[in-house]
């Protein structure tokens, strides 16, 4: 049985990053990394409870 991955979104320009990726259910906070939008470039806090 494969597992749904979700990626992870921009909250500024919403773009969807392939790069990174997570479960339901995971849990994870106090990680930094920036847009991969060669327009936005902003660097945000990916936090999942």
């Amino acid at each position: 049985m494969q597992r749904r991955k979700y990626k992870i979104k921009c909250p500024f320009c919403g773009y969807e990053m392939s790069n990174i990726q997570y479960e339901k259910g995971a849990v994870i906070s106090k990680v930094f990394t920036k847009c991969k939008n060669s327009k936005c470039k902003k660097e945000f806090e990916i936090k999942l409870n």
